[in-house]
């Protein structure tokens, strides 16, 4: 289980990364290409959002799991 989380972690960093990098790419542009890379940014980030929360409520699920078995176990 602990590798679940481990793996649903670094599936979130990456998600984070993604994000950061995109923004920093946003930043670099002419201001000519800004607007319409903040709209697709705004719907990338969405969905970004959304998989973030998967992942923590599956990571939040992982951990209940092993805090009843460790309460089992004790």
């Amino acid at each position: 289980m602990i590798e679940d989380i481990n793996l649903k972690n670094a599936e979130v960093s990456a998600i984070l990364t993604m994000v950061f990098d995109e923004i920093q790419g946003i930043y670099n542009l002419e201001e000519k290409n800004r607007n319409y890379e903040l709209n697709r940014l705004k719907d990338s980030l969405i969905t970004s959002l959304y998989m973030m929360d998967e992942r923590v409520k599956d990571i939040n699920k992982i951990a209940g799991l092993i805090m009843e078995a460790e309460a089992l176990h004790e």
